[in-house]
């Protein structure tokens, strides 16, 4: 190798030594755009799975066909929220989350309405939850749930069924069973139909769950009517 030779190879190094830096950042930033182009514009992370829990009446199979989640969307271009409101507009759906789940599932969490009591329409039955919102069942209604009938003069119709609500959610499972019906006449007039053809003069849903404490000890005498609309002074009538 000659004098020239060995000088024109040092100069080379010497600038391939100036360049590495710039050199390693354009290689980090390929190594990037190619991660990116991955996650946003390829099905690699994709959504491929809509894992489906809580839906035990309404069904995964329905809540997937709701949730319409597109197959193999990049996860990260999946638009939650839009998946989230198309779930919860299921009648019977209470509250639902829905989450990304790495690197190829999209998790679709339900919670159900619980079914407290029942209208019974012309046509059809409504369900009651415990917060008062009447939704359609899916498939069979469950049974022996107390039925509701609102009076002409029970004032508007949402404020009744929350106070119908709030006075059986107060009840526990047994308690609730022996009831079959609730009539509600005004917001400060709700009375419990017993299955045994006892009544049971409720009041207002006010103090709902001593209520229910204190009705659940009088059953334990055998009458023909209750009052437990001031649980303080319940009366029984034999």
């Amino acid at each position: 190798m000659t004098v020239t030779d060995r000088f024109a190879q040092r100069r080379w190094r010497a600038r391939l030594q100036r360049l590495r830096p710039y050199l390693v950042v354009v290689a980090v930033l390929a190594v990037v755009a190619g991660l990116v182009w991955t996650v946003l514009e390829t099905s690699l992370l994709g959504a491929h799975h809509v894992d489906v829990r809580g839906a035990s009446t309404v069904g995964a199979a329905a809540v997937r066909e709701e949730a319409a989640v597109p197959a193999g969307r990049p996860l990260a271009r999946l638009d939650v929220d839009a998946v989230q409101e198309r779930v919860a507009a299921i009648p019977q759906v209470a509250s639902v989350d829905v989450r990304r789940q790495w690197p190829r599932t999209v998790v679709v969490e339900v919670t159900e309405r619980t079914p407290i009591a029942r209208l019974a329409g012309r046509d059809d039955v409504r369900l009651l939850d415990t917060g008062g919102v009447v939704y359609p069942p899916a498939g069979k209604a469950p049974r022996r749930l107390p039925s509701v009938e609102l009076a002409a003069g029970a004032g508007p119709r949402d404020a009744a069924l929350k106070e119908v609500a709030q006075a059986v959610s107060a009840m526990d499972a047994g308690l609730a069973r022996k009831v079959r019906e609730v009539r509600v006449s005004s917001r400060d007039a709700i009375t419990l139909e017993l299955r045994d053809g006892a009544e049971v003069a409720w009041g207002s849903a006010d103090h709902a769950d001593l209520k229910a404490d204190v009705l659940a000890a009088l059953l334990k005498q055998k009458a023909t009517a209750y009052d437990v609309s001031a649980p303080e002074r319940p009366t029984i009538v034999p």
